[in-house]
Formats: structure tokens, sequence, C-alpha cells
């Protein structure tokens, strides 16, 4: 059981760590937008579907090509059409996603929130704080998809970088106890 927590806990330290990094990424280049990263997901579909397409065709024999390859390849093509001819309304769509799933993270901040209270720290109160900023960054993003992009970009890092924060925070905040009660446990 020691060894499942402490992968967990290395797994919520790389998140949290990934947090950070993508929000300072959003935050430094805010001119990449949710457009540019639909056109690219678009490119990169589009070349999935090209290369399928060349696997198929590839098999001289008529009676071996594998027709899941085919439609695989043309289900690519489309979506990358979609892509690349509707991005204004997949990159509204996606932003409303993000807004949801940061949404999705400050319910949960609260929740640790709630269950540091019992720690008897004022900490609490910092994490509920950091829960609710990431929460309306949420909300606005899901009222306003469509809102001006910079905006959208910097609120969205802020939020990662707050919800990586207040990760590595709990992290350290509750590693202490931990190794506190590791030592009086341990045999002298």
């Amino acid at each position: 059981m020691e060894k499942f927590f402490g992968i967990v806990r290395s797994n919520n330290l790389v998140q949290a760590v990934l947090c950070i990094a993508f929000g300072l990424f959003l935050m430094i280049y805010p001119s990449i937008t949710i457009q540019g990263i639909i056109m690219l997901f678009g490119v990169a579909l589009a070349l999935m579907g090209l290369a399928g397409l060349a696997s198929y065709f590839r098999q001289r024999s008529v009676r071996y090509r594998n027709t899941g390859t085919l439609m695989t390849a043309v289900f690519y093509l489309i979506i990358a059409l979609i892509a690349f001819v509707f991005p204004k309304v997949i990159a509204g769509f996606f932003s409303v996603v993000l807004g949801v799933v940061l949404i999705l993270l400050a319910i949960v901040n609260v929740v640790r929130a709630v269950g540091l209270r019992s720690f008897g720290s004022s900490i609490w109160i910092a994490v509920l704080a950091a829960a609710v900023v990431v929460g309306v960054g949420g909300v606005l993003i899901v009222v306003n998809p469509w809102g001006a992009s910079m905006t959208f970009v910097l609120v969205l890092g802020a939020a990662f970088i707050a919800n990586g924060a207040v990760d590595l925070f709990i992290e350290w905040h509750t590693r202490d106890p931990e190794k506190k009660a590791d030592l009086v446990m341990r045999p002298r």
C-alpha cells in the first residue's frame, strides 16, 4: 500500500510541474491561440490520414488490403478538413471543454481544502482561494468561449500555474507530517 501511495505522490508531483510549465508557456507566448493549436491538430490528422492512405494503397494485392485502415485514414482526413474549414467553431468547443476542466480542477481543490482543514492549520484558506480563482477562470471561459483569445490564453495559463502551485504546496505541506510520523514509528 505504501508503494501505491508513493506512485500516486510521484504522479501528483509530475502533474503539478507539467501544469506550471504549460501555464508558463501560455503566459509567455499568448499569441499562440487555441485556433493555432487547432490548425496544428488538423495538420497532424491530415498527415496521419495521408500515411494511412499510403499504407492502404501500398499493398499490391487488393485481397490483403485492410478496409479498417482505409476507413481510419478517411476519418482522419475528414476531421482535418473540418479543423481547417471551421477552426473557430472547434476552438470554441475546445475552449468550453477546457473551461469545464478548470471548473472540475477547482472543485477538486475545494475538496482538498476541506480535507486540509482537518490538519489544524490555516493553509486550507489559501488552497480554497486558489480554487476559487481557478473556478472563476473556468466559468469565464465557459460563458464567453469566443472572447479575446489573448485573454483566454492568459487566464488559462494563470489557472494552470495556480493549480500546479496548489498541488505542489499540498504535496509539500502534507509530506512533512508523514516524515515526522515515519521517524516516530521507526524502531531504534
